[in-house]
């Protein structure tokens, strides 16, 4: 698989990231005035699976979906960390395995018919393969990037300490929190977001000369509201915006929400809105 995909020819975005298996949302994408228009092509974020809080679960409904949108209606969708932990798991990496074990992963094999089990990889690694090799083939196609001339998405974030972003780790492209946002990530902490000074929260400039839009945090982590609503940051006011989309549909007990962004091929926010299960 790419890291990264160029797709220069893309006009304006939909974007929605970190499903989580909330299909009751998702399902609500088709409703948007800008979906199926030719202008406009549909970008999933990552994590189609594993989830907590008390959203109606439906990960097989979700990982059909996403699919289909990519296989025969042009969308395009990258790889998240829990994607990564499955399409691990089911390759034989058994680092993956072990850290999806903290993750979710008993709960998504009982949602997917797999035996509930941490500690034999072989199984769960056969009955991916038995039962979702479509997917795990999918999921081997996907990117972890996707970008045009002024935009960039990722799952997590880049490494700002590389000279090219393309040279970001996979792990940080899935992974990276603090020092993906932060100017000061020795003091700055995701989890007091009300008890963050100001200076903690500067936030990083944006070196890429491109609009980026990512989710995998919570913006409850950067934002300190409940509601999760999309987050845009910039170091300055000339400095290249960048948004976190995750609308914490993977933890959410109060609202199972989707966060949508729509971009025009500028990079130029469009609009936003929610999709609420």
């Amino acid at each position: 698989m790419n890291k990264f995909e160029s797709h220069n020819e893309l006009n304006k975005v939909i974007l929605v990231s970190d499903i989580h298996e909330n299909w009751q949302a998702l399902k609500q994408i088709v409703n948007l005035p800008e979906y199926g228009q030719s202008a406009y092509t549909l970008i999933f974020l990552g994590d189609y699976t594993d989830a907590n809080g008390s959203n109606t679960h439906e990960p097989i409904k979700v990982i059909n979906f996403v699919m289909d949108q990519v296989k025969h209606h042009g969308a395009l969708a990258i790889h998240g960390n829990h994607d990564d932990m499955l399409y691990g798991t089911a390759i034989g990496d058994s680092q993956k395995f072990f850290n999806w074990g903290h993750n979710g992963m008993l709960e998504t094999q009982a949602r997917l018919g797999l035996t509930a089990n941490d500690i034999n990889i072989e199984l769960t690694k056969t009955e991916l393969l038995e039962k979702y090799a479509d997917y795990i083939d999918f999921l081997d196609a996907m990117p972890y990037g996707i970008e045009d001339q002024h935009r960039l998405f990722v799952h997590a974030g880049i490494d700002w300490q590389q000279s090219d972003y393309h040279e970001t780790a996979v792990d940080d492209l899935i992974w990276i929190r603090e020092p993906y946002f932060f100017s000061e990530t020795a003091k700055a902490s995701l989890y007091d977001p009300s008890e963050r000074s100001v200076v903690d929260s500067i936030w990083h400039v944006n070196t890429t000369d491109k609009v980026i839009v990512a989710g995998h945090t919570p913006t409850y982590f950067l934002s300190a509201n409940g509601k999760n609503p999309i987050v845009a940051m910039k170091h300055n006011p000339d400095d290249w915006i960048r948004y976190d989309i995750d609308g914490g549909s993977h933890s959410a007990d109060m609202e199972a929400a989707l966060n949508v962004l729509i971009l025009d091929k500028d990079g130029h926010e469009i609009r936003r809105t929610r999709l609420i299960a």
